[in-house]
């Protein structure tokens, strides 16, 4: 298993390139030395809001520090230029009772419902949320033609009038 350094793990992220063999206090640190950087054009941003939407999950997981996460999302990813707008996610209820809502939401209420009721649900039940996001909640929109094409990046503490639709138990 190769050894990684603070700035090798940077380097790899910054170009949007998942590294799953490091553990959570290197993945900590490299976070902290991210968001520490006053210099946001070395970040890919296209590859790394695909990264994010593929292994956000488990980076997130590791690092379990979401206001550092959102310094380096913040920085990272694209931004948005468009009209707020309504957006679901089915999130954990252990999450959700903790106050720590996820990033990643979608317009389409039938996709979030799924996963409040199965792979987010599994733990400790789901519930399924609604939200009003303003332009600048919106770190990152869907990208045409790439996988997870519907899912919105976001600052769950920007989001407006969050509300429960339903809940489920766990499966």
């Amino acid at each position: 298993m190769p050894k990684h350094s603070v700035q090798s793990l940077a380097k790899q992220f910054c170009s949007g390139i998942y590294v799953n063999t490091p553990d959570a206090a290197l993945w900590r640190e490299t976070f902290a030395y991210l968001a520490a950087v006053d210099d946001d054009s070395m970040f890919a941003k296209d590859k790394l809001q695909a990264l994010w939407l593929t292994y956000g999950g488990d980076i997130r997981a590791r690092i379990r520090d979401d206001a550092l996460v959102l310094a380096v999302l913040k920085a990272a990813l694209p931004g948005y230029a468009a009209e707020g707008l309504t957006l679901y996610r089915g999130e954990s209820w252990f999450l959700f009772d903790q106050n720590a809502i996820g990033f990643c939401w979608t317009p389409a209420e039938e996709s979030a419902s799924s996963y409040a009721k199965g792979l987010n649900a599994v733990e400790s039940g789901g519930v399924l949320l609604k939200c009003y996001a303003p332009p600048e909640a919106i770190l990152a929109a869907p990208v045409a033609g790439q996988p997870h094409g519907d899912v919105y990046i976001c600052d769950p503490a920007k989001l407006l009038r969050l509300t429960t639709l339903a809940l489920f138990p766990k499966p």
